[in-house]
């Protein structure tokens, strides 16, 4: 192999670049993958949970030594008004398809696996740039050095400035994208399984709506890790930016609300980030190719937020797969134009673009029903309370209960025409 060319360069060491290097490696390609953090996710600030089918689909039983923290068994969706708040807690213990992670721990795995495959890792270098010759990507520019390759792959994230200089891909566009800011906490394996009610190995998944997020689109997280909580907040861009309100005080009064800091209580602070999180959707999507040229991950916009469950890291790694999988069939065929490379997004459309066009209209709908980050969840909380309250007073039915909570609150059509939608968009 020659140390200035290859037939594939990957930037970017996380799930998308790492599974499309792996994937590659076992193929026999000379393949590069180029990473700006001292080591592979030593600059990845996201993490949560991971749906393992993906990992499955890219190494067959063998990702069983990676180092996850908890399988997902309970799964946790809170409502808060002011300082109260109701949970819907379900427990699914029989479940194996996800697990909690932390990203800094996993990405080195996945990269080392990449690694024994047979591919070269070079960490701590950013690519300024791409090299383009007669019209096609032909390698990258990083410091001094010009690296030649066949082909390039982009899983550089969501701020793909590579892509974007080389004008294959439009800036990131502020209403296709959310800011996340997450805290870690440590605790010890008996104090979490204490506070979740679940057991060593064990774990569950909290997501919050309502003063958490103070009526902006979004919401809040909590994941057991082994031995550490990770609490965090997610809000979209654009939403923020026009409510005027200062993200650090956001996040600061997101630990001392009620019904969360009881679940971080005592725990030590050991790590505080922020990241972009691409939420545009479909309709957001970039050209996932050019001559020579593809991108992969969060650098394809390859998220998507339904309230309920919000999906990145397995949609990376099958975008990983199927780019690796091109990428082979381009080798074959010694051919790296647009044209041949399209059938990536054919492989796409078998693992991860389906789901897209099935909820093409979730982002929309979430950022522009009025109602569901402010009105909703108080009307929640306060009828889960009004259902509780005893004082004495003549007692009255469910029914009645509920019309006096949401008389005067919101036109019933309202609500039956947000219900419908929601259930066709989510």
């Amino acid at each position: 192999m020659s140390d200035e060319r290859f037939q594939v360069i990957v930037i970017g060491a996380g799930l998308a670049g790492s599974a499309a290097a792996y994937r590659l490696a076992k193929a026999g390609r000379e393949v590069l993958v180029v990473d700006r953090g001292k080591t592979p996710g030593a600059k990845n600030m996201t993490g949560g949970r991971l749906y393992t089918h993906a990992l499955e689909k890219l190494m067959p039983g063998e990702w069983t030594d990676a180092p996850l923290e908890r399988e997902v068994t309970r799964e946790m969706m809170m409502m808060m008004s002011g300082e109260d708040s109701f949970s819907i807690d379900s427990l699914f213990p029989s479940v194996s398809q996800s697990y909690t992670v932390l990203r800094s721990k996993f990405d080195e795995w996945l990269a080392s696996k990449a690694e024994e495959a047979g591919a070269m890792m070079i960490s701590g270098s950013t690519v300024d740039g791409l090299l383009i010759k007669d019209g096609k990507a032909a390698g990258i520019k990083t410091g001094d050095e010009e690296l030649e390759a066949d082909l390039v792959i982009s899983a550089e994230g969501v701020n793909a400035l590579v892509a974007e200089r080389a004008g294959l891909i439009k800036p990131v566009n502020v209403k296709d994208i959310a800011v996340g800011v997450k805290y870690v906490y440590k605790l010890s394996e008996e104090a979490i399984n204490e506070r979740f009610n679940t057991v060593s190995g064990k774990g569950a998944a909290v997501l919050a709506v309502g003063e958490c997020n103070k009526g902006i689109f979004g919401g809040a997280f909590l994941y057991t890790n082994k031995e550490s909580v990770s609490l965090g907040l997610v809000v979209d861009s654009s939403s923020w930016k026009n409510s005027k309100l200062p993200l650090a005080d956001f996040a600061e009064e997101l630990k001392q609300l009620p019904a969360l800091v009881r679940y971080i209580e005592g725990g030590k602070l050991i790590e505080y980030s922020a990241h972009l999180i691409p939420e545009g959707g479909y309709k957001a999507l970039p050209e996932f190719c050019s001559n020579g040229f593809l991108l992969a991950g969060d650098a394809a916009g390859l998220c998507v937020n339904r309230g309920f469950t919000v999906r990145g890291m397995d949609y990376a790694i099958l975008s990983g797969i199927a780019a690796a999988e091109t990428a082979n069939e381009a080798i074959e065929a010694d051919d790296y134009s647009k044209g041949f490379l399209n059938r990536y997004r054919e492989k796409l459309q078998q693992t991860v673009l389906k789901d897209f066009e099935t909820l093409k209209n979730s982002h929309d709908y979430l950022a522009h029903t009025r109602h569901m980050f402010t009105t909703y969840p108080a009307l929640a909380t306060n009828l889960m309370k009004n259902l509780y309250d005893v004082d004495g007073s003549q007692a009255k039915s469910a029914m009645g209960i509920m019309k006096q909570t949401i008389s005067g609150k919101l036109p019933y059509f309202d609500v039956i025409k947000d219900i419908v939608k929601g259930g066709r968009s989510l």
